[in-house]
C-alpha cells in the first residue's frame, strides 16, 4: 500500500499552554486556566454559528440511495453474479457480516460449538463498514490493539497503532478463514421482511433475491454505517461529470486500488469534496498529493486533533512480544480503553484519547487532589464546561499554529461543543490546506447551493470540476423507523412492525438494547440502549457474548425446556426507564449543538428519551448482563 504514512511537512505543534500558578489558593486549575478566556464571547460565537446552520426547508436534506438515486449505493468493489432463490432452514440468522455479525459467529462456533447458523450480508464479502469504505487514506481512529477483534486467538499483532483499511479487512478475512465462516455466508443478499410463525416458533424470512429462510432465532448485526447519506443538492440528477460516495469509491475512474492510492488517473484533474468530517479528514491528504487541483466544500469544520501512531515494533509504551503471552490482555486493554472514556485517569499515555480525560468528572477530582483543593459536587457541570472550553481552545489555537493562511485558519474553527460532533483524529488534515492546490470552500454553514452540469455552486460561485465526491457519512439515525434503519419490513408476534408496537411509549421497548418486546428470538446489536463505547468492537463483543450464551442455553433445553422468549412489556419498559436517566440534560446540551447526526440534524427534541444509549455505560451493562444470565431465571422474559 502506498501513500499512506503521514506527511504533516513540519513539527507537531503544541496545544496552547497557560503559565502554572504557584499556589492554586483553594481555586480548581480550571478556573486559573479558563481566566485567560472570554466565556461570554466564545458562548455568543457558539450560539451564532448553531444558529446559522438550522434550516428552515429541505433544500440540503440529506437523502438515502433509493429509485432515481440507487446507483450511489451500488456495490463497485465485487460483481454481482446471477444465482437462483435458495430455501434454507437454519437454527441462526445473523443479518450482517462486519464486525458485529463475525464475532457473534464466532462466539456460537467458538464458545457454543454451534455450527447451523447462516449469515447474510448486502456486500459482496466479509467487513461490513469496512467493505465498503475503500477509499483512498481510510483508517480506524481507535488503537488497533482494542478494535481489531479475536487478536489473541488468531495470534496476529497489528502492524500499527491505528489500522488502515486494507490491514482491517485483511484481519477480518483472517478470522473468517480459521473459522470457515465463509461456508455459512451469503453475499450480495438483502433481507427485505421478515415475520414471526406463532405455530413453529420460527421467523419466516426473504430476500431480495427471493430466498426463502427459515430460522429459530435471528441476529440483527447490521450495523449503524452501512447506507450512505447523500447530500440533497440540486441538480444531482443533471450532473454530467463522475461523482459517487467515498464508500462507493470507484478506483476505474481514479486510478490506483484499494491497497494502492496512487491516483494516477487524477494528476491532471479538478476534483471536489462535499463533507469534512472522519472520512474526509483521511481522504483530503490523499487527494491533495494526487489531484491538479482539490476544493473542499465545508458547511461545519471539525474539531481535529492530532493523533500519535507508529509501527507497533516502535511503540513506546508496550512490548507486544510479551504481552502476547497474557491470557487476556486484548480484553483487558479494552475495558481499560472504556474506562478511560468514562474518565479514570491513567499514569501513561492515555491511548491517543487527547483531552478527553480532562473532560470527565473523575479527572476534575483527580486535578483538585494533584492542586492541593477541594471540590464540591455540585461544581462540576460548571467545571467540566470550563474544561470543555479550555479544551476547544486548544484545538482552535491548534488550527492557527498549523494553517498558514489566517483566513483558511478561520473558517477551518469549530466554534461548538467538543461533543456536539464526532472528534476527528488525523495528522495530516489540517496541513493539506497549505498546499497551493488544495482550497476550502467555506459555505458559512448554508451548504452546497445547486450542482451545474460540470461544477458545483457556492455563494453564486461555480466551481468546475472534474469528479466530485460526496464525503458525506452514513444514514446514522437510530430515532428514524425500524425499516428506514433496516430496510427489513418486521412483523412480530403481536402482528404488528416495531414501531406499531411501541406506538404510545414514544421509543423502543428492549430489554438491554438487545432483546425486542413483542419481537420472540429476536436479538439486536445497536447503540439504543445498549452499553456504548467508542469502540464499536468493545460493544459488538460484549453483545455477541451475551446472545450467543442465550441462544446455547435455550437449544440446550433443561429443566425448563422452551423454545422462544421476548422481554415482557413491563421489563422493557423499565429498562426503557433506566435508559431516559440524563436525558434531559442531553436534550439541553443537544440544543446548543449545530445540526448534525448526534442531534437529529438541529431537531434534539424528535429524539426519544428512551432511545439513546445506556447512560451507565458499557461495562455496566456489561455486568448487568452477565448477572441476568448467572441468575439462570431469564428475569423479564415471556417463555414459549
Amino acid at each position: 500500500m502506498t501513500s499512506t504514512s503521514p506527511n504533516t511537512s513540519g513539527t507537531e505543534p503544541q496545544p496552547i499552554t497557560l503559565a502554572k500558578p504557584v499556589a492554586y489558593h483553594g481555586i480548581h486549575p480550571l478556573k486559573i486556566l479558563s481566566e485567560s478566556l472570554d466565556i461570554d464571547a466564545i458562548k455568543a460565537k457558539y450560539e451564532l454559528e448553531r444558529v446559522k446552520r438550522v434550516r428552515s426547508d429541505a433544500v440540503a436534506k440529506p437523502i438515502i440511495p433509493k429509485g432515481a438515486y440507487s446507483h450511489f449505493a451500488d456495490d463497485v468493489i465485487t460483481p454481482l453474479t446471477s444465482r437462483e432463490p435458495i430455501a434454507v432452514e437454519t437454527k441462526v440468522l445473523i443479518i450482517g457480516a462486519g464486525f458485529a455479525g463475525i464475532i457473534t459467529a464466532v462466539k456460537l462456533k467458538k464458545d457454543h460449538g454451534i455450527d447451523d447458523f447462516v449469515m447474510v450480508d448486502g456486500a459482496g464479502g466479509f467487513g461490513g463498514v469496512w467493505y465498503w469504505n475503500q477509499y483512498p487514506g481510510a483508517a480506524c481512529d481507535v488503537e488497533s490493539y482494542t478494535y481489531l477483534p479475536f487478536l489473541e486467538e488468531t495470534g496476529y499483532i497489528p502492524k500499527e497503532r491505528f489500522s488502515y483499511g486494507p490491514e482491517i479487512r485483511e484481519h477480518m478475512k483472517r478470522i473468517a478463514i480459521q473459522w470457515d465462516l465463509g461456508r455459512h455466508a451469503i453475499f450480495h443478499t438483502k433481507v427485505t421482511s421478515m415475520s414471526w410463525d406463532e405455530s413453529t416458533n420460527c421467523w419466516c424470512v426473504r430476500t431480495n433475491r427471493f430466498d426463502n429462510f427459515t430460522a429459530q432465532f435471528v441476529v440483527l448485526a447490521t450495523g449503524s454505517f452501512h447506507e450512505p447519506q447523500i447530500p440533497g443538492i440540486s441538480g444531482m440528477r443533471e450532473f454530467e461529470r463522475p461523482h459517487f460516495h467515498s464508500s462507493r469509491w470507484d478506483y476505474r475512474v481514479t486510478g490506483g486500488g484499494p491497497d494502492d492510492w496512487n491516483l494516477t488517473k487524477l494528476t491532471d484533474k479538478t476534483v471536489g469534496v462535499i463533507g469534512t468530517g472522519a472520512s474526509a479528514s483521511q481522504l483530503v491528504p490523499q487527494l491533495a498529493r494526487n489531484v491538479k487541483q482539490l476544493y473542499v466544500f465545508q458547511r461545519t469544520p471539525s474539531s481535529i486533533t492530532f493523533r500519535k501512531n507508529f509501527k507497533t515494533a516502535e511503540n513506546p509504551n508496550i512490548d507486544f512480544k510479551s504481552l502476547s503471552q497474557q491470557m487476556g490482555w486484548q480484553q483487558a486493554r479494552m475495558e481499560e480503553f472504556a474506562n478511560i472514556l468514562q474518565g479514570t485517569i491513567l499514569d501513561r499515555d492515555n491511548d491517543g484519547l487527547e483531552g478527553l480525560e480532562g473532560l470527565t468528572a473523575r479527572s476534575l477530582y483527580k486535578q483538585a487532589e494533584q492542586a492541593g483543593v477541594s471540590i464540591n459536587p455540585e461544581d462540576i457541570p460548571e467545571l467540566i464546561g470550563l474544561a470543555d472550553l479550555v479544551h476547544m481552545e486548544k484545538l482552535r489555537k491548534l488550527i492557527d499554529d498549523v494553517v498558514q493562511d489566517k483566513e483558511t485558519a478561520e473558517k477551518l474553527k469549530p466554534w461548538y461543543s467538543f461533543m456536539c460532533k464526532r472528534p476527528v483524529f488525523h495528522n495530516e488534515y489540517l496541513y493539506a490546506f497549505n498546499r497551493p492546490n488544495v482550497e476550502l470552500v467555506d459555505t458559512d454553514g448554508k451548504s452546497v447551493s445547486h450542482l451545474t452540469r460540470t461544477g458545483v455552486v457556492v455563494n453564486d460561485r461555480e466551481y468546475e470540476v472534474d469528479l466530485l465526491v460526496y464525503s458525506t457519512g452514513f444514514d446514522f439515525d437510530s430515532n428514524t423507523s425500524f425499516h428506514r434503519r433496516t430496510g427489513i419490513d418486521l412483523i412480530g408476534s403481536q402482528g404488528k412492525m416495531p414501531d406499531e408496537t411501541w406506538e404510545g411509549y414514544g421509543g423502543p421497548l428492549t430489554l438491554f438494547g438487545i432483546h425486542f418486546h413483542g419481537f420472540p428470538n429476536l436479538f439486536n446489536i445497536g447503540p439504543s440502549q445498549s452499553g456504548v463505547s467508542a469502540n464499536w468492537t468493545h460493544t459488538s463483543y460484549i453483545a455477541g457474548e451475551h446472545i450467543s450464551d442465550v441462544i446455547a442455553r435455550v437449544l440446550q433445553g433443561g429443566d425448563e425446556s422452551f423454545q422462544a422468549m421476548e422481554p415482557t412489556e413491563a421489563a422493557a419498559k423499565e429498562w426503557a426507564k433506566q435508559s431516559e436517566e440524563g436525558s434531559d440534560m442531553k436534550l439541553m446540551f443537544s440544543r446548543t449543538c449545530p445540526p448534525g447526526y448526534y442531534n437529529k440534524d438541529g431537531r434534539p427534541e424528535e429524539v426519544p428519551p428512551s432511545a439513546g444509549p445506556y447512560p451507565k455505560g458499557i461495562m455496566e451493562w456489561k455486568k448487568v448482563m452477565k448477572e441476568w444470565r448467572e441468575d439462570g431465571g431469564f428475569q423479564g422474559m415471556e417463555k414459549r
